[in-house]
């Protein structure tokens, strides 16, 4: 089935119009989000479209080569459109010159092979499949077959998986023994005597109102057969590769890898979408510490200490007054600020505020991050989900859960990721990006880091917009969650680039930032795991800030932030077609 061809009004709601080349933009878009979606079963559930259930990605070289081979017939196909003299909109000739960049990111990438590093303590088959199958449906009889022979052929991809880490062995593209900590024991999580052992068990054990019990019994014993019979051993022959063969990279940097210096560059183009070096980075990062410093410097006097910022920090990071007591009690100070707080004061900058549900999650993980946001699906059936780590509740201080909902619900990730998911003129590969598989970079098709991360980054400093920082401490937790994101473009560079080790970023970290130990350690491994990635919050988030700066100067009394946050969320994609759209809009004078 051609998935944008029955949502036609979803897909292309910008191409209504009568004009002559309408058939051929049209068709492109079309053919290419087709594409998308069959080539790739996982993403189409993680959108929300349930036609390729019963599959699962294919995980081998020629399929990535594949993925090579079609996007040189895109590009070739959207080159030869915007060659030619033909008569688009702009919103066409925009939505064209953003495939354009999609294709050619794959294309550029794709000599660094980062599909040969599928797994990490993060990543991988022991983490997705079983956030795969919360993506899908089950209403149905039908339903539970599609996760039946997603199970089936999940053996398969696990030799792929294999496959790829050999390969990745043989040209030396390896991961650091830090990436994968702990991912033995999670693929042991898999190798089961009896089923109901399993992590794949839970969904056979409740069955919608009308399923007879002999259906409930054979669908049960199926799944049985599959998981001790095929799936337990598989994992249990890759967890023996990973903890008995698979050899780690002596080195952090990336930059240890083939091709380092490159690989890494390709990198930080890939996340920021900027041609940024290294140097410019971390000299950028070093001022932004220097400049935050300052304005923490202002908190720590209006409270009435006389300490400097790394003194101030210490004392509150260690005051059992900041932290809470259990993780109900976490969950209920995220809910009071996302549900009852922020939501009031959104209409001050804001045109339009999303129709989709944003709905927190509890999800306690030793080694995860302080929280992260899954958008929600096309077709409703999945809400926006800010997950919140409780794992370590004593370890969150108060003074920061402030700017960490602002990032990641409202009006930060839950607001842009919903605006672009309800709109009715980006054509649908602009409105969901395919948030997952991390590890592929820069092998993979765009993430617009440095669109989506920078606009959560922004978010956070609304809180001053919105009047949310009243309170000073949460002021001080506000610029303590800034300063670690300019601490990032200083320590990813200095891991990666300069020769730093673990811990030199580590106490780079804790000097400049009110952060727990334990988060530090854990955003430490992050970027030694997913290099370039986090240098992208704050490139991002300067070239939002600087642009509604200038536009506020320019346009005066005619500049309108609500106005300005629309044509943002509008222009989702590259930093660089951001920057073009809103010094059109400035030109034109603000939309007057």
């Amino acid at each position: 089935m051609h998935v944008c061809g029955m949502l036609m009004v979803l897909c292309v709601g910008s191409f209504s119009s009568t004009r002559a080349d309408l058939p051929l933009v049209d068709q492109l878009m079309t053919d290419y989000w087709d594409w998308r979606i069959s080539s790739s079963p996982e993403f189409a559930s993680f959108v929300g479209i349930h036609d390729y259930d019963d599959q699962l990605d294919s995980m081998t070289l020629a399929e990535y080569e594949h993925r090579l081979a079609k996007s040189h017939e895109f590009l070739d196909r959207v080159t030869s459109i915007l060659d030619v003299n033909m008569t688009l909109s702009h919103a066409d000739e925009v939505n064209l010159r953003i495939l354009k960049e999609e294709v050619l990111t794959y294309i550029d990438g794709y000599p660094y092979m980062g599909f040969l590093l599928p797994l990490s303590y993060s990543e991988g088959v022991h983490v997705d499949f079983e956030r795969l199958v919360t993506w899908m449906v089950f209403e149905t009889a039908e339903d539970y077959e599609k996760l039946l022979g997603r199970l089936d052929l999940l053996p398969q991809q696990l030799v792929e998986v294999e496959a790829l880490m050999r390969e990745g062995v043989a040209r030396g593209v390896v991961q650091h023994a830090i990436t994968m900590k702990g991912v033995g024991e999670s693929l042991g999580r898999f190798v089961v005597e009896t089923a109901e052992e399993s992590p794949l068990w839970s969904t056979f054990t409740s069955f919608p109102d009308g399923f007879t019990e002999e259906q409930i019994q054979s669908l049960q014993e199926r799944a049985r057969n599959v998981i001790t019979s095929k799936v337990s051993p598989a994992f249990e022959t890759l967890k023996n590769y990973v903890t008995q063969e698979y050899v780690t990279r002596p080195d952090i940097a990336v930059t240890s890898l083939p091709d380092g210096i490159q690989r890494y560059d390709q990198l930080l183009k890939f996340h920021t979408s900027t041609n940024l070096g290294v140097a410019d980075i971390h000299q950028l990062g070093l001022d932004e510490v220097t400049r935050i410093e300052g304005e923490m410097a202002k908190v720590i006097e209006e409270l009435g200490y006389d300490l400097s910022v790394p003194e101030f920090s210490a004392m509150i990071r260690n005051d059992s007054n900041f932290y809470l007591n259990d993780a109900d009690e976490m969950m209920a100070y995220f809910e009071r600020l996302s549900y009852e707080v922020i939501p009031p004061e959104l209409s001050k900058v804001f045109v339009n505020l999303p129709e989709t549900e944003l709905q927190l999650v509890a999800r306690p993980s030793p080694d995860g991050t302080a929280a992260f946001y899954l958008t929600g699906s096309y077709d409703g059936s999945r809400p926006g989900i800010f997950y919140v780590n409780t794992y370590f509740y004593d370890k969150q201080p108060t003074y920061e859960i402030m700017t960490l909902s602002l990032h990641e619900g409202n009006p930060g990730h839950h607001l842009q990721g919903s605006h672009s998911l309800e709109s009715s003129s980006m054509p649908f590969f602009r409105r969901v990006m395919e948030d997952r598989n991390y590890y592929q970079a820069p092998s993979r098709f765009p993430m617009n880091t440095g669109f989506l991360e920078g606009w959560g980054l922004y978010s956070e400093s609304l809180g001053f917009d919105l009047g949310l920082f009243g309170d000073p401490y949460d002021r001080y937790g506000h610029y303590s969650f800034e300063i670690f994101r300019a601490c990032r473009l200083v320590v990813d560079t200095g891991i990666h680039a300069l020769g730093w080790t673990r811990q030199e970023a580590v106490d780079f970290m804790t000097q400049h930032s009110a952060l727990s130990l334990k988060n530090i350690e854990n955003e430490v491994d992050r970027y030694i795991t997913q290099p370039g990635q986090a240098v992208a919050y704050k490139v991002g988030q300067l070239t939002i800030s600087n642009l509604r700066a200038r536009a506020a100067a320019e346009l005066g009394e005619a500049f309108d932030v609500r106005k300005f946050h629309d044509l943002v969320l509008d222009s989702a994609g590259p930093l660089v077609l951001l920057e073009e759209e809103v010094n059109a809009w400035i030109a034109a004078g603000g939309g007057k």
